[in-house]
């Protein structure tokens, strides 16, 4: 999990129940049927919106939510600069012997086409389909916690409403008009809380996750392309390094745009 996720969960934790330890009445926070409520509603009305299939596939992206390393751009620059090296000293087979070494799974992918001799337009081909195919898999999880982030207030609502339904229909004790109401109210505070602590917030990084993942692997698109070209390693470093954030090196003409080829 990156840092900035868990300190901010916990910041917003500790800012709500702080808030609420330092006043009165803290128990009537904690009410397990209203959470039932809140988190069952979502989950149904998920499971109305969305597949079965495509239900699985968000939960299981979203733990690798959690187990998310931002790619570092310069590791892939010197990769592939490497790569190109041997690919010009000794041939594009060469690198055959070096493909055990490569950790990313979707630049080995690319590079055994091309030690396979495989065509350009097709490498670019099966490269793009397989990005599209990663790409509508991060957002279709990215879109299913934003969702559920617009849900999980909406029944807290519902929650809200058949507890102030149930005490206007017993109205015979004034003094027991105040609690009700707080306890009617419980559920909006948790689709509240649920919504704009976890679920929009995940479904955002989520979002910028995938962003980063792109970049990635336009790169690696970019640089096994490239080695294909048989162009020299200056180049090819060249143009990796417009991937940088920041870079230098904007006299170098870019590459083609490969979010269109995908």
């Amino acid at each position: 999990m990156e840092k900035s996720t868990l300190i901010g969960l916990v910041t917003g934790l500790l800012l709500v129940y702080g808030a609420i330890f330092m006043g009165e009445g803290w128990q009537t926070f904690f009410d397990g049927a209203s959470f039932v409520l809140v988190m069952g509603g979502t989950v149904a009305a998920l499971l109305v919106g969305y597949t079965i299939d495509e239900f699985k596939q968000s939960l299981q992206g979203f733990k690798a939510f959690f187990t998310f390393q931002t790619p570092d751009r310069r590791e892939v620059v010197e990769t592939f600069a490497e790569l190109a090296r041997v690919a010009r000293r000794e041939g594009l087979l060469a690198l055959d012997r070096r493909l055990g070494e490569i950790e990313d799974a979707f630049t080995r992918f690319g590079m055994e086409m091309a030690v396979d001799g495989v065509e350009e337009a097709a490498i670019r081909e099966m490269m793009g389909r397989r990005l599209r195919e990663e790409m509508q898999q991060r957002q279709l999880t990215a879109k299913f916690f934003t969702t559920a982030g617009t849900y999980a207030p909406a029944f807290g609502m519902v929650g809200t409403l058949i507890g102030l339904i149930q005490m206007l229909q017993n109205l015979t004790d004034p003094s027991a008009v105040g609690p009700a109401m707080a306890v009617a109210l419980i559920t909006t505070f948790y689709g509240a809380l649920i919504a704009n602590l976890l679920f929009l917030p995940f479904g955002n990084k989520m979002r910028a996750q995938t962003g980063e993942v792109l970049k990635v692997r336009e790169m690696a698109q970019t640089g096994v392309l490239a080695i294909v070209q048989g162009e020299s390693p200056s180049m090819i470093e060249k143009q990796l390094r417009l991937f940088l954030p920041g870079n230098e090196d904007a006299d170098v003409p870019a590459p083609t745009p490969l979010a269109k080829a995908a």
